[in-house]
């Protein structure tokens, strides 16, 4: 069951990323899959706010590979 803490987290994080990521939490890892991308690669972190790092990281990598090629 998930704390009242992890529940705001994972709204907070669907809110602002779901057109991008399919955010999950199990077993005490977050994690995102890439909604627009064929690659089979999921950003995992051990907390929200991690894993909102690695999505923006991720992203901006995609979005400056996108513009350049």
């Amino acid at each position: 069951m998930l704390t009242k803490e992890e529940v705001t987290s994972l709204t907070w994080l669907r809110m602002h990323w779901e057109g991008h990521y399919k955010i999950s939490f199990e077993d005490g890892v977050w994690q995102a899959l890439p909604v627009c991308s064929s690659a089979t690669e999921i950003l995992t972190a051990d907390s929200a706010m991690h894993l909102r790092d690695a999505m923006k990281d991720h992203f901006a990598a995609a979005r400056s590979e996108n513009a350049s090629g």
